[in-house]
């Protein structure tokens, strides 16, 4: 029986955490509301980091398009309380980062990223592409003026490599958390 509140590879959560203990393990961390400026600043910080590492330039572009798409959807989604977004950067070793992501979510958002998720996973990464590609050239957009392709694009750019879990924080709050593995070469 499928659990609704998780998607995706369960181990990469085991794995995450795993690697979130090792010492030096956090590469970085923001908490706290995602902003155009904290936006730029994050993205900056992982460019810089990610030149030092020398990533190959194809992985480094997968790694920022996966953080943009989480940073938009921080940014846009995340309902109140807005201290408790965060956004973290995992590695204990010099082959991929984690990252992971948490913020607040309405019982409708949810229900619509539970959805879209499962049928996301269903699909194959051609037709992923091909799905993109349509909501694009037929110009959809969603409330906040994206194709609503951002899932889509976390998918394909991670290679599968995300995790989705929803989390009860109280009750009247649940938390989604997003957790990608990305090769760095």
């Amino acid at each position: 029986m499928v659990n609704a509140s998780e998607i995706g590879l369960r181990p990469l959560r085991a794995a995450f955490h795993s690697e979130a203990s090792h010492e030096n393990g956090l590469e970085f961390r923001w908490r706290g509301a995602i902003e155009e400026s904290s936006t730029a600043f994050i993205l900056e910080w992982m460019e810089q980091r990610l030149s030092q590492l020398n990533a190959g330039a194809l992985n480094k572009k997968r790694i920022l398009r996966v953080a943009i798409e989480l940073l938009q959807n921080l940014h846009h989604h995340a309902k109140a309380p807005k201290e408790d977004v965060s956004f973290e950067i995992v590695s204990n070793d010099k082959s991929h980062w984690w990252i992971r992501t948490e913020n607040s979510v309405s019982p409708a958002q949810e229900k619509y990223l539970q959805e879209t998720l499962l049928e996301l996973n269903a699909i194959d990464a051609d037709q992923l592409r091909t799905i993109q590609r349509n909501k694009i050239a037929h110009q959809e957009r969603s409330e906040h003026g994206g194709g609503g392709v951002g899932l889509n694009e976390m998918i394909r750019k991670s290679l599968g490599q995300m995790f989705v879990e929803f989390i009860n924080c109280n009750r009247n709050q649940k938390n989604v958390i997003f957790i990608t593995k990305l090769a760095l070469k």
